[in-house]
């Protein structure tokens, strides 16, 4: 672990180096950054690209957007996110972080490959993969085959088409397994102490790249003519899929800066006080509605009851902060804020693609006809193994006992038997699946609920000018009342790459208005 704290504290320092403010700062020279290895550099970008999957600007953002959270009484601002009228200027860590991360990333393959090290070349290029992912269902169209692939004198880099990197990202990864194959074959080893994502184990980085393949074209799976597309390429390496990935680079307990970022962030600092974070975020009405829909234990496993209510009954609407009093939450106010079950502990690992997720995921491919190499569960039983994890993670980050977990699972299986949106339907297990990986997602993937939201439709947001547990903001004026299908292209690019970034706005057919986010769907977004 010391050395694991050792690298990830040089690696850091290089990163802020190696990153950049333009598209991967094409103007730098990375051959120039002789202090660094490629060791140091990957640590950090492996850790930042972690830590940006687990939480990253979308954590708190679509947390109110998707109905999980609402803001708290006591507090200003917000508007824009309440209004949903973004600009240029706001959220660029959607961008910026990603492309220090891709930088980075080339650093580490152009001088493993001179040095022979194909492992570090493999995990390379399952970082990137997993980058682009994000950046592309952010923004659409971005800069890839001429930014990374000869970025030296590149000043201005143009859009590539989003569905075209989709399908470089799944020829990537392919590459990528045989890198880390050749590695193994060769017995050529990746540092332990340089890995945080994964201490070296290569074969986890293969299991890696199968499960970020899969996510690749599931994504896909519902836009016309894409079927034979994603049957040609669903194969995947002997080598399975994980059960989870997560990363811990050597957090520490009761250490400013250095524990579990989420703990750190939106729960209690190194003194054990609550945070400011923690004290702007409650329950969202929506997630209330749907817990109570299902007498779901979850509920009093994820959050604090409210302190006057002493109960679980006080949801807040989204556009609409709580009484001012509410943002004392487990001190005095009704909100019912973060608690244990989402914020863990202060030294736990970082989440970076969960085992309730995965098991959803195996659920949605199965559902879809897709086989999946070493899975003969139905659909319906990856279904259910997903709420099982769900429930025994943050079951366990609450420190409810076993039995108790079981008891409750049992309890809310048997309560969702017959409900048509949560409980198992074989007429739409599509539906059936999303519901769930949403409650699922609470504090885990934010952003991933945001992506299933916009590909598939589900949760049903519903109206809010029907019901007042809409998970539409309820703010006094609004873009449009609809969850943003997308983020605006950052102020930078506007800046410094205007003729490509506006060709790829045109190519959208919608202007760059407050409307934009509302109607420039990234390419798999057809429902």
């Amino acid at each position: 672990m010391k050395k694991i704290i050792i690298y990830t504290f040089l690696a850091l320092f290089l990163v802020s180096i190696v990153g950049c403010e333009e598209w991967l700062d094409v103007n730098q020279n990375p051959n120039d950054l002789t202090i660094s290895t490629p060791e140091l550099v990957f640590t950090g970008a492996a850790k930042l690209y972690g830590e940006r999957q687990f939480m990253g600007s979308g954590f708190s953002l679509f947390g109110v957007w998707m109905g999980y959270f609402g803001h708290c009484g006591g507090w200003s601002g917000w508007h824009e996110v309440h209004s949903y009228q973004m600009t240029s200027s706001q959220y660029t860590g959607f961008w910026n972080p990603y492309t220090n991360i891709l930088k980075s990333t080339k650093y580490v393959k152009d001088h493993s490959m001179k040095e022979g090290n194909w492992g570090l070349v493999g995990a390379s290029k399952v970082i990137e993969a997993g980058t682009y992912e994000r950046i592309i269902d952010t923004y659409g169209d971005v800069p890839c085959f001429s930014a990374t692939g000869g970025m030296e004198g590149v000043t201005n880099p143009v859009y590539d088409d989003a569905q075209e990197i989709y399908e470089d990202l799944v020829v990537q990864l392919d590459s990528a397994v045989w890198y880390l194959n050749e590695a193994i074959d060769g017995h050529v080893d990746i540092d332990a102490g340089a890995d945080p994502l994964f201490g070296g184990n290569k074969t986890k980085w293969i299991q890696y790249a199968n499960v970020l393949k899969m996510r690749l074209l599931l994504k896909q799976a519902d836009m016309s003519g894409r079927d034979s597309y994603i049957s040609a390429n669903w194969s995947f390496d002997d080598a399975g899929f994980p059960t989870e990935v997560t990363m811990n680079p050597g957090y520490i307990s009761g250490s400013s800066g250095k524990m579990n970022p989420l703990y750190e962030s939106y729960y209690k600092n190194y003194k054990d006080d609550w945070t400011s974070g923690h004290t702007q975020y409650g329950m969202n009405v929506f997630l209330q509605h749907l817990y109570q829909e299902g007498n779901d234990p979850r509920m009093m496993m994820c959050f604090i009851q409210g302190k006057y209510s002493d109960d679980w009954s006080h949801g807040l609407q989204l556009g609409i902060n709580g009484a001012p009093e509410d943002h004392y939450g487990g001190v005095a106010g009704e909100a019912c804020l973060i608690g244990a079950g989402i914020a863990g502990k202060n030294d736990d690992d970082s989440q970076v693609m969960s085992e309730p997720e995965i098991k959803f995921m195996m659920a949605e491919a199965v559902a879809r006809g897709y086989t999946i190499p070493g899975v003969t569960a139905t659909a319906e039983e990856l279904w259910e193994e997903g709420i099982e994890a769900s429930f025994y993670y943050y079951g366990n980050r609450a420190d409810w006992n076993s039995g108790d977990i079981s008891d409750t699972l049992a309890y809310y299986m048997n309560e969702i038997e017959l409900h048509s949106e949560l409980g198992w339907d074989a007429g739409n297990p599509i539906k059936s699946i999303i519901y769930q990986k949403y409650l699922a997602g609470l504090g885990l993937y934010h952003y991933q609920a945001w992506t299933d939201y916009r590909r598939t439709g589900y949760p049903d947001p519903y109206d809010k000018n029907a019901v007042d547990y809409s998970m539409i903001s309820y703010y006094y004026i609004t873009v449009k009342d609809q969850v943003p299908v997308r983020m605006l292209y950052v102020q930078d690019e506007l800046d410094l790459n205007p003729v490509n970034v506006n060709s790829a706005i045109d190519k959208t057919g919608y202007p760059y208005n407050d409307q934009f986010i509302m109607d420039a769907r990234i390419f798999w977004d057809v429902n």
